[in-house]
């Protein structure tokens, strides 16, 4: 006799799909370790017990980077829609809640948004906030974009919450004691670590220590200014940031400055764009708070 009970259709590992749904974004299983606060490794299995389960390959894997096979992208678009469906069913259980996206470049975002970030979530405690790092491009759709602008002149930066007032930084095992005996020629003798290809910093630097921008002990340049003061620190030359960014550095005696009446403004931090949301308008708010005590940074 025909057992006539029907079989129930098995779903793939749900908790896997999260995991699937940002590896296909990202195209880096790095990227979405980071993203889930997980390790790569964690994410790898994630994946693998799904295509496991499914009995498909949904990437194709290559030695720097992953990308969706065919039936990747067809089986994404199911389950991206899914995932929009259940965020945005909890979300209903939750109205008096607010989701606030912020993009930002990644030095200001790790060294200066998120140690004051506990003021605002204090202020704002019913905002989810997501900060994404634009240089590990963010692709989310943005509340609120922070960008960095080049300039010499506080007039320049009308709206600004942070000037760059930069300054000459080094580890103290590049130089002996304090290092209030050095003077700005004396820096061009050892190595100088550049956050730009076409070092602006150092050219503005050397112009305001009435010098020529002329490194006689050669440089090391860096796309970001991240990856510059992390050098810096690591004591492989004579860096340059503002105070605001590094001031964790300079109290924990991890850098030291150098010439510090020295300090010309090279840029300035300020809102590109603002959804013009509740949340937002109360992020540029806070924002502005701080911009009040910019000359105290």
């Amino acid at each position: 006799m025909r057992n006539s009970q029907t079989q129930r259709f098995k779903l793939p590992p749900l908790a896997t799909l999260p995991a699937f749904a940002s590896a296909a974004r990202t195209g880096s299983l790095t990227l979405t370790a980071r993203e889930m606060n997980l390790t790569p490794g964690a994410i790898s299995r994630q994946i693998k017990a799904l295509e496991d389960a499914l009995g498909v390959l949904l990437f194709h894997r290559s030695h720097n980077a992953i990308s969706l096979t065919e039936i990747g992208r067809q089986y994404l678009t199911h389950v991206s829609a899914a995932l929009a469906t259940i965020e945005n069913g909890t979300r209903a259980l939750q109205p008096d809640r607010a989701r606030l996206v912020i993009q930002a470049p990644i030095t200001l975002a790790r060294r200066w948004l998120i140690p004051r970030l506990g003021s605002y979530r204090h202020e704002n405690p019913n905002v989810d906030l997501i900060i994404e790092s634009l240089a590990l491009g963010a692709t989310g759709v943005p509340d609120v974009v922070i960008t960095y602008r080049r300039g010499t002149a506080e007039a320049d930066f009308p709206s600004a919450f942070l000037l760059d007032r930069s300054i000459a930084v080094c580890s103290p095992l590049l130089i002996s004691g304090s290092g209030s005996h050095v003077q700005p020629q004396d820096l061009l003798d050892l190595p100088l670590l550049l956050d730009t290809a076409d070092a602006w910093s150092w050219q503005r630097w050397c112009g305001a220590a009435q010098m020529a921008f002329k490194p006689r002990g050669g440089s090391i340049a860096f796309d970001t200014d991240e990856a510059s003061i992390d050098a810096c620190i690591s004591g492989l030359g004579i860096g340059q940031a503002s105070p605001a960014l590094i001031e964790r550095a300079l109290r924990e005696g991890q850098l030291v400055a150098l010439c510090p009446g020295v300090n010309p403004i090279v840029g300035a931090y300020e809102i590109s764009i603002a959804a013009g949301t509740p949340a937002s308008v109360a992020f540029n708010e806070w924002l502005s708070g701080w911009r009040e005590t910019v000359g105290e940074q």
